[in-house]
C-alpha cells in the first residue's frame, strides 16, 4: 500500500497555466549581451572627467613616456552578437595614448551584428594616440564599428586598427564573417578623410585573390594626422621599406596613411610595431607584449 506524499492538512502545489499567446519568447531576448560605456576627457595632466559602465573598463598606469598611458579591457572576454561598446574619448591640451591590454576577440553571432562606437577628440593642440592591439575574426563572427575622430588644425593623431583573420596557429579558417568598418575623420568640423571596409561572407574568396588578400591574414591601417606629416612620411620609410609585409603608403594634405597586410600574423604584427615606434618617436606601451 503506498502512503501519500501529502498529509491532510497539506495541499498540492496549484496548476501552473501559461498564456499560449505570451508563451513564445524571442530566443534573442533571452540571451545576456555585453554592454559597456567609458567616457574620459583629460586636460593636461588632470582628469576632468572618467566614465565607465558594464563591461568596458580604463585603466591608467604608470606612465613611463612622455604621454599619458590609457589601457581600455573588455571584462566581456570579447565580442559577439548584440553587445554594444560605446568609448567617448577627449584629449584637451594635453598628450594621450590609448591602446588596449590585449587582442580583442569577435566570436560567432546567433543574433544581430554587435556594435562598437568610438568617438575620439583632440583639441588645442593635444597629441592623441588610438592604438589598440589587433582585433581577431572568428568564424560567424558579426560586427559594426564606426570610428569618429574631431581634431583641431594645431593637434596630431595617430590611428592604427589591425585585423586578423583567426588563428593560424589554431588551424583556424574564416570562411564566413559580417565586419563593417567606418572611420570619419573632421579637421576644425571638416570632414578630412573617410573610408569603409566591408567583410562578408566571401571573405575567404576576397582574401586569397591575387587582386585580393593575396593569401594575407592580417590587415593593417595607419594614419597619421597633422602639419608634419611629410616629415612622418620620410622618417617612417625605411622601416616600411625593410618590412617583411606588403606595404603601401601615401601622403597627402596633411596626413599620412599605410596599408599593411601579411600572411603571416606575428611577423606582420612585429613590422607594425616598428612603424608605430618610429611614428610615435617612442616605445609603444608595456602592454604591448612582443
Amino acid at each position: 500500500m503506498q502512503r501519500s506524499l501529502f498529509k491532510k492538512n497539506d495541499r498540492p502545489m496549484p496548476e501552473i497555466r501559461v498564456d499560449r499567446a505570451l508563451a513564445p519568447m524571442n530566443y534573442k531576448a533571452r540571451l545576456q549581451r555585453a554592454k559597456g560605456q567609458i567616457g574620459f576627457h583629460l586636460y593636461g595632466q588632470k582628469i576632468e572627467k572618467l566614465y565607465q559602465s558594464g563591461c568596458a573598463k580604463l585603466m591608467l598606469p604608470k606612465t613611463y613616456g612622455d604621454m599619458t598611458e590609457a589601457v581600455l579591457l573588455n571584462t566581456a572576454g570579447g565580442i559577439t552578437g548584440g553587445d554594444r561598446l560605446d568609448i567617448d574619448l577627449t584629449a584637451d591640451a594635453s598628450s594621450l595614448i590609448v591602446t588596449t591590454q590585449t587582442a580583442e576577440r569577435l566570436y560567432r553571432s546567433s543574433t544581430e551584428p554587435a556594435k562598437v562606437d568610438v568617438k575620439l577628440t583632440a583639441k588645442s593642440a593635444a597629441t592623441l594616440h588610438w592604438l589598440p592591439q589587433e582585433t581577431i575574426i572568428f568564424e560567424g563572427a558579426e560586427l559594426d564599428r564606426t570610428i569618429r575622430l574631431d581634431m583641431s588644425g594645431d593637434s596630431s593623431c595617430l590611428l592604427a586598427e589591425t585585423l586578423v583573420l583567426g588563428r593560424e596557429a589554431m588551424g583556424e579558417e574564416v570562411c564566413r564573417c559580417h565586419f563593417t568598418d567606418n572611420w570619419r575623420l573632421y579637421r576644425d568640423g571638416q570632414l578630412f578623410h573617410a573610408e569603409s571596409l566591408r567583410l562578408t561572407d566571401r571573405v575567404a574568396e576576397v582574401m586569397t585573390a591575387p587582386a585580393g588578400g593575396n593569401e594575407a591574414r592580417l590587415l593593417s591601417t595607419i594614419l597619421y594626422a597633422g602639419c608634419d606629416a611629410q616629415l612622418m612620411a620620410k622618417a617612417v620609410k625605411p622601416a616600411v621599406e625593410n618590412s617583411n609585409s606588403i606595404c603601401a603608403v601615401s601622403c597627402w594634405e596633411d596626413r599620412l596613411v599605410i596599408r599593411l597586410i601579411g600572411s603571416h600574423a606575428p611577423t606582420a604584427r612585429l613590422d607594425i610595431h616598428t612603424i608605430l615606434c618610429v611614428l610615435r618617436g617612442q616605445p609603444m606601451p608595456r602592454v604591448w607584449q612582443i
